[in-house]
């Protein structure tokens, strides 16, 4: 279901889009274009709470490990937090993530992603 007045904020290694600028040729481009021997990212940030989350966002692990780490992070009313990872090579499965998120406001399936929440602390 598509919030009313929703806006986006991506932001890369080497841009910040503005709404209007958000597309999903931007998106897929960006992460079809990660290095995996550099500290590649890209961030996700919708004006309004998506159910509670706040971001998605991928990073390469870096140094050729060729994996990429997805987060997302949920900031509750009472101002407490969860944040979750999910590792995974496979772009397309990063891509679809993101295009859901930002396009049909879809969060991901988070059933097999890790609760780093502790780390944070």
């Amino acid at each position: 279901m598509e919030q009313v007045g929703l806006t986006y904020r991506l932001e890369t290694d080497g841009a910040v889009y503005k709404n209007e600028s958000v597309e999903a040729s931007v998106i897929t481009d960006i992460i079809y274009g990660f290095d995996s021997n550099w500290e590649d990212f890209i961030v996700l940030e919708p004006s309004l709470p998506l159910e509670d989350s706040i971001y998605l966002q991928a990073a390469t692990e870096g140094e050729g490990l060729g994996g990429i780490i997805v987060e997302i992070r949920f900031v509750y009313a009472d101002e407490s937090f969860k944040h979750y990872d999910y590792k995974t090579t496979d772009k397309g499965e990063v891509i679809r993530m993101f295009l859901e998120y930002w396009g049909a406001q879809k969060l991901p399936d988070l059933s097999q992603w890790n609760d780093v929440t502790s780390t944070f602390s």
